[in-house]
């Protein structure tokens, strides 16, 4: 889509509150233990099935969500995975599917070819198995990661491959660079790590140092990819509770992937389509958005032009405005890669 319909589109949605791009998580259960997760717990207590997910996702259909983000967990863990993701192909919406890669059978790539998702994104932790095995706490994950990824590029399926960066790989980045480019693939690096969604903090004790940002900057700045964020008086910050969506496994529903701090409701108890316009917590989480915007604006500076999640603030801090020492930092090496060559 063009750039300036995609802007109509984005600020029509904003209006409307249309949540123009869904994520749902199908199932908590994976076969890593990667040591900074967001997931609270690697198992379901009570899942939603093929039919319940078919349900959710003719809501998001009926709402106007046009793309879906399949993610876990992991997602093919699920049992009825492949005929969840057939379910929203059948509704003519687009999908992305976030997995390690590690069940992504022969099979299982074929049917992927058939349903012809936007991407299959995959996790590179490191150049080496033992740095990305260090990462997934789970010996064999690296060579079980490639060979599905092998299997993918084999039955025409895109891929992109990404790579949360960390204090255990951000001294492998350049090798992590040249392994993606010897495969001609797409490739993204965030050094964004939150908390697990309980609150837990321990996370947060793998994010990469400011040498490690500033190096990724520096690789990334003349590819135009360096974080930014355009702002105006009167704007909002975000999707928050507008043109974001997100379900768990257990049909909890939220006004963004990362915001958990109440759920609007559950669609056992509630329809989707049901639930999203007339929530209280949907509209309060919106006027978040708005007030980020101000507060950024009002910083000034590196700040103002900065990216700023006020659901990741909300995670780290209890405040969803509150701008941690990590957000001021990452702002000043932005603007100081950006100022020097």
């Amino acid at each position: 889509m063009p750039e300036r319909d995609s802007g109509r589109l984005n600020r029509r949605a904003l209006k409307a509150a249309q949540p123009l791009a869904a994520l749902v998580e199908l199932t908590y259960r994976c076969n890593w233990r990667c040591v900074f997760c967001y997931n609270p717990r690697h198992h379901d207590r009570h899942g939603l099935d093929a039919r319940e997910w078919s349900e959710v996702i003719a809501d998001l259909r009926e709402l106007g969500t046009l793309n879906i983000t399949v993610t876990g967990g992991e997602p093919l863990a699920h049992p009825e995975a492949l005929e969840i993701l057939a379910a929203i192909r059948e509704r003519a919406l687009t999908f992305r599917l976030f997995t390690n890669g590690a069940l992504v059978t022969e099979a299982v790539a074929k049917r992927l070819f058939t349903l012809k998702p936007v991407a299959v994104e995959l996790s590179l932790h490191g150049s080496t198995a033992a740095i990305h095995d260090a990462a997934t706490a789970t010996p064999g994950s690296f060579d079980a990661m490639m060979r599905g990824l092998d299997r993918l590029l084999e039955n025409g399926v895109p891929v992109l491959l990404k790579t949360p960066l960390t204090r255990l790989n951000e001294q492998d980045l350049d090798a992590m660079i040249g392994l993606v480019e010897s495969r001609g693939l797409p490739y993204t690096v965030d050094p964004t790590i939150t908390p697990r969604d309980d609150g837990d903090l321990s996370p947060l004790a793998f994010r990469a140092s400011p040498e490690g940002i500033e190096r990724l900057y520096r690789r990334v700045a003349p590819l135009g990819k360096l974080p930014i964020a355009r702002r105006e008086a009167g704007g909002v910050n975000c999707g928050l509770g507008r043109t974001t969506v997100a379900v768990d496994p257990e049909g909890n529903v939220y006004p963004c992937p990362q915001w958990r701090k109440t759920a609007l409701g559950n669609v056992r108890a509630t329809r989707l389509r049901d639930l999203w316009h007339p929530s209280p917590e949907r509209q309060r989480a919106a006027a978040v958005a708005i007030a980020a915007n101000d507060r950024m604006l009002s910083e000034g500076g590196a700040l103002a032009d900065f990216p700023f999640c006020p659901a990741v603030a909300l995670e780290r801090s209890g405040d969803p405005l509150h701008i941690d020492d990590l957000t001021r930092t990452q702002a000043d090496i932005a603007e100081r890669v950006r100022s020097t060559p």
